[in-house]
């Protein structure tokens, strides 16, 4: 579903807290080149730009298979997996974590959006076609019953049958991230060899893990970032929680995150990041 611009339609989840201007920021960031941004959340949250689309997540996947806690990041991250599976699969919408800063439009004219990060494919810029092979099967695994990794040998799968007989059960929520997240994803692509389809990593990824810092350094130069080839910069929880314990939850004087506030009218004070993650 796109709008009569030929732009996809930008959509992603939050819950939990309100925004900080982190969010704000990636929110405004899509608007602002262009974009129709739906927000999907389950209750009242401040801090939501003007102009965004906010929709309850019951439309696309509401309430949770598990219970959720707002201090619980893990049981979070794994929902916000499943429920982003659910919204490509149900809309069409690409999906976008709320820490991807658009520094274009995304005029990809291809129905499959996703790039690497590392050693895998990742989920926190993605859109596949409906009938994806590998977002059904992601989809029904992280739904079934007593979920074992199936990129895991025969005695992972024989201890967990073991398991399952002695009348022990779980859901996905008990895994580690692996089994919801990016490595899920990859074998998944992998599997059903999809993962030609992939976008250059640096499409939405141009800082790998070591160069992270260049978001606070005043030395380094916007031009240095946003790159010919790249889309979206993505800053990441850990990041995230830097500016938080470190940066007194405001970007650093003079840095690329300070100068994004100022190209997209955001003022960090009226929304300083009061938690890690």
């Amino acid at each position: 579903m796109t709008p009569e611009d030929g732009l996809p339609v930008i959509a992603s989840f939050w819950h939990g807290s309100n925004l900080s201007w982190i969010e704000t920021l990636c929110i405004q960031s899509f608007l602002d080149r262009g974009h129709h941004f739906v927000l999907y959340a389950a209750d009242k949250i401040s801090g939501v730009p003007n102009g965004t689309d906010v929709r309850h997540a019951r439309e696309i996947f509401w309430p949770a298979p598990f219970e959720l806690k707002d201090n619980d990041l893990h049981r979070l991250q794994v929902f916000s997996n499943i429920f982003r599976l659910h919204l490509v699969k149900q809309t069409g919408f690409l999906w976008v974590d709320l820490d991807a800063y658009c520094v274009k439009p995304f005029d990809f004219n291809v129905p499959n959006i996703f790039a690497p990060f590392g050693s895998n494919f990742t989920n926190r810029v993605l859109c596949l076609e409906d009938n994806s092979p590998s977002l059904k099967a992601m989809i029904e695994f992280v739904q079934t019953p007593n979920p074992t990794k199936p990129w895991r040998g025969p005695r992972l799968h024989r201890r967990d049958a073991q398991r399952v007989e002695a009348g022990e059960r779980w859901g996905i929520e008990a895994l580690g991230l692996d089994c919801s997240g990016d490595p899920c994803f990859s074998h998944f692509l992998k599997q059903n060899g999809e993962d030609n389809l992939a976008l250059p990593n640096e499409t939405f990824y141009p800082l790998l893990s070591k160069d992270l810092w260049k978001l606070h350094s005043p030395e380094v130069l916007t031009e240095e970032i946003e790159r010919e080839g790249v889309y979206s910069v993505h800053f990441f929880a850990t990041q995230k929680a830097h500016i938080y314990r470190n940066l007194g939850g405001l970007p650093a004087p003079g840095s690329y995150l300070e100068r994004l506030c100022e190209r997209h009218r955001i003022d960090p004070q009226a929304q300083v990041i009061s938690y890690p993650n």
